[in-house]
């Protein structure tokens, strides 16, 4: 077959030849038929072109899943953190309140009560008073000033109490004759007693608040939650309850506070300047100055020696809130139900220092055992000339209560209970609040019998 093309076998040799000869002479000129048969080892590879919208899809969802998982975490957060908290800073819970115990004054007998006016008005501490006073009347402008600033003071002790004081609503729904649903409010004025971050104590004195199928409480600023109660004494209508401060707002939250109670007693609060505090009027936030006129022990009260204070002030039948000293302490609570009948409009108060044991359990959940007696403390002039023994005197006996189903009766004269003497109707009290429903206690008593007494022993069964 070589011998068929000779031509074509002579020129492809020329060809090998000649690129050898330019490979070994190093020459850079090369034939045209050779850049024409080797051309394609010289071509550029281009990079292929930036698809943008690719690129910006590609941006668009990552933002998008770096948001949801940012929003994811923060939720996770939001929701785990006041777990962490808890577990990490557990909170105190509020198990109860105590006060101390008050340093005993001796009250004024009606008969140490007349005392030689010429010689009170011979004390040095009288004269004082006396100069100063009239000193003041003679300088009008001064003595002007004098009660301007003394009101201004007086002003600010009860803007303060406005952080312990709270309103507690009661509401109970029901449906009338043509079976529409309508609902019931009843509010009283009630105070903080002991605050944590997370709750707060309120004492409230409503006879019917155990009724109420839902509590409401609001505080200063308006705003309110959902109270329960804690405990209830169904003798007195006194009731400490409960609520959480978890939707207050933080600012409002740190300004509440625990009101501070104060001493109840006559010769601490008599003639002293006094501010009735929360709805005194009726009206929530009212405020009304005056003094306590006279304190009266046994309020018609079963198991209790309850004094009640009468002030000089005028208010509403409805009234309720307290009375707070120029210091700003509590020593009464605003009574609505054992009112004067002859002053009706006249405010009365229940003194705080007679009610602080019954707090005290009560804010610990405990409940003070139930006798069924009214006592009532006989004055000595009363004693002396009607022949009473000495002891607590029973001006009542209960229906179908413990005492009355022991056999106690009015006009018993109560001397000992278990084996503690007793001397006061406060006494009686603080035994039952030492006691617990279903404690069986020997009660010794002294009962009428012809011209004298006999001396009795019963065992009851407190409830």
């Amino acid at each position: 077959m070589s011998n068929e093309h000779p031509d074509r076998n002579e020129n492809m040799q020329d060809k090998l030849q000649e690129i050898k000869k330019n490979a070994e002479t190093g020459s850079a000129s090369q034939p045209k038929e050779q850049d024409s048969d080797i051309g394609f080892l010289q071509e550029e590879i281009k990079k292929r072109p930036r698809n943008r919208k690719k690129m910006m899809r590609q941006m668009m969802t990552i933002a998008i899943m770096a948001a949801v998982f940012g929003a994811v975490a923060c939720l996770f957060f939001l929701l785990l953190e006041p777990i962490f908290t808890r577990m990490l800073y557990p909170e105190e819970a509020v198990t109860g309140v105590t006060y101390p115990e008050e340093t005993e004054i001796e009250e004024l007998t009606p008969e140490e009560m007349l005392v030689n006016e010429e010689e009170k008005a011979a004390t040095e501490e009288q004269e004082r008073i006396r100069e100063e006073v009239d000193r003041i009347l003679r300088d009008k402008e001064r003595g002007t000033r004098a009660v301007g600033n003394l009101y201004s003071a007086l002003r600010s002790v009860a803007l303060d109490s406005l952080y312990f004081l709270v309103d507690v609503s009661e509401i109970s729904s029901d449906t009338d004759w043509f079976n529409d649903p309508y609902e019931t409010r009843g509010t009283v004025s009630g105070i903080i007693i002991a605050k944590t971050d997370s709750e707060a104590q309120i004492l409230v004195y409503s006879p019917g608040i155990n009724a109420a199928q839902t509590i409401q409480v609001t505080f200063y600023d308006g705003s309110f939650v959902e109270g329960s109660i804690r405990s209830y004494d169904r003798v007195s209508g006194i009731a400490v309850l409960s609520a959480g401060l978890d939707g207050v707002r933080g600012e409002v939250k740190e300004k509440l506070k625990a009101a501070n109670l104060g001493s109840s007693a006559l010769s601490v609060v008599a003639g002293r300047p006094l501010i009735a505090v929360g709805r005194p009027t009726g009206n929530s936030g009212s405020t009304i100055y005056g003094t306590v006129t006279s304190a009266t022990a046994n309020l018609p009260i079963q198991d209790s020696g309850f004094w009640q204070l009468t002030t000089d002030i005028y208010g509403s039948r409805n009234a309720s809130g307290v009375l707070i000293d120029p210091d700003g302490r509590v020593v009464g609570i605003i009574d609505s139900v054992h009112g004067r009948p002859d002053m009706p409009n006249i405010l009365c108060a229940i003194g705080i220092s007679e009610t602080k044991q019954l707090i005290e359990k009560l804010s610990a959940g405990g409940k003070k055992a139930y006798l069924g007696v009214q006592c009532t403390d006989v004055p000595n002039d009363v004693r002396s000339r009607m022949n009473i023994p000495d002891g607590v005197y029973l001006s009542g006996v209960t229906d179908d209560s413990p005492a009355m189903n022991a056999g106690l009766q009015k006009g018993d004269v109560i001397t000992y209970m278990g084996e503690e003497e007793v001397h006061s109707s406060t006494a009686i009290s603080r035994i039952l609040l030492e006691n617990e429903a279903g404690n069986e206690i020997s009660i010794t008593l002294l009962r009428p019998s012809g011209d004298g007494y006999t001396e009795m022993e019963l065992n009851v069964t407190l409830e």
